[in-house]
């Protein structure tokens, strides 16, 4: 009767209509949960309810890089995490023969690395790991006969927190590092501290804070070093006085990497601030010399390298949606080519001679012939990483 009455009452129809028609949605909507879930049980079933993680996250980074000119070598601090389920990231040191192709891990994870450096000779790598303590691996080349990790030297009571950048001196002889606060070198051939200084931080120009952050270069004779000065700029000291020779650059918004061109005739530094900008200086440590600066350019990111017997520098720019590289005339700063092909931002340049090599912060490194100006070598830290793991592969 009921059923009747509503078919009789074109209002209670519709009614009627809306309310089975909200049930049947309802129904297939829960009918289709369950139907998933009942192939998530089928899928955990066959798999015998092992858990599945996420192995197809993986990422490759560089946390420090060091580069030697003369042997075309470098020697990286390797972030890597496998998946966003891994237990926090490895890191280990790489050593890279850019000229025949081979790349060696030093099994260094243990030493927990922020900061590497490559000797003049690639024989020895120098160290800081997150302890602060300050180690040189030694006998790391020929790297077809490297005895890895057989030879670690802790230099007397060195130890040095927070470093940004680790560079040797061009004979051997002597081992610096920056951070944040302090440029500390050492004597190797005397296993002592040769020469420390503070700059700290200041304020500059609108910045919080204002500190250089690699920017530290030896002089070809290894008698002087061009770093981070109190006054906010880069100054130039002799190491046997430690007395500063000059001054200079302190009217920079914030200095954050230079490259000291072979020769010792072209200071290029780049400023981290809005806008990053590049600058290229004539270099002279004598002081009754004064630096001018050549030219400025706008970049996106604050890397730099000098190149060619100081005929061409390298600067990175974001430029149509694309990460590119742009060689300059040193004496004008004008452009006079451009090299494309990183996928991710541009972190570091290197030279040697006529060939350029950038990394990117996914892990890749580049090389560009400059004479070609063509890309000559492109290599992946993160497939290198990837097939190490496969114990499928064999290596060489």
């Amino acid at each position: 009767m009921i059923v009747l009455e509503l078919l009789r009452s074109p209002r209670r129809w519709k009614v009627w209509k809306q309310v089975t028609d909200f049930f049947a949605l309802w129904g297939l909507l829960l009918g289709g949960i369950f139907l998933l879930a009942g192939a998530e049980a089928v899928v955990i079933w066959g798999s015998g309810f092992r858990y599945q993680p996420d192995t197809q996250t993986r990422s490759v980074w560089f946390d420090d890089l060091s580069f030697q000119r003369s042997k075309r070598m470098a020697a990286a601090v390797v972030c890597f995490r496998q998946n966003a389920l891994a237990e926090g990231v490895k890191s280990d040191i790489v050593l890279m023969d850019l000229v025949t192709r081979r790349t060696m891990s030093l099994d260094a994870s243990h030493l927990n690395p922020i900061a590497v450096a490559l000797s003049p000779d690639a024989s020895t790598v120098a160290v800081i790991g997150d302890d602060a303590a300050v180690r040189l691996i030694k006998d790391v080349t020929p790297m077809s006969t490297a005895k890895l990790m057989a030879e670690i030297e802790t230099i007397d009571d060195a130890r040095f927190d927070h470093p940004t950048r680790m560079l040797f001196s061009p004979d051997g002889d002597k081992l610096a590092a920056l951070n944040e606060q302090s440029v500390w070198v050492w004597s190797l051939s005397e296993n002592r501290l040769l020469h420390q200084h503070h700059h700290g931080h200041h304020e500059h120009r609108g910045s919080a804070k204002h500190g250089i952050h690699k920017v530290l270069a030896f002089t070809r004779d290894s008698q002087c070093i061009i770093a981070a000065d109190s006054n906010g700029g880069i100054a130039i000291r002799d190491l046997d006085s430690g007395k500063v020779l000059k001054r200079g650059l302190s009217d920079e918004r914030s200095l954050f990497e230079a490259d000291l061109s072979e020769e010792d005739r072209l200071l290029a530094v780049a400023t981290n601030g809005t806008p990053h900008e590049v600058s290229l200086h004539a270099f002279s440590a004598d002081p009754r010399h004064p630096d001018a600066r050549l030219w400025t350019q706008r970049v996106s990111v604050p890397v730099v390298a000098v190149g060619g017997q100081g005929s061409w520098a390298a600067t990175a720019v974001y430029r149509n949606e694309t990460h590119v590289i742009i060689i300059r005339d040193v004496q004008t700063g004008r452009e006079r080519g451009v090299f494309a092909g990183h996928e991710c931002p541009i972190v570091g340049f290197a030279s040697s001679g006529q060939t350029l090599y950038s990394w990117d912060s996914g892990g890749s490194i580049y090389e560009w012939d400059i004479d070609t100006m063509q890309r000559a070598y492109t290599f992946s830290m993160l497939q290198w990483v990837l097939d190490s793991l496969d114990p499928n592969r064999i290596r060489n």
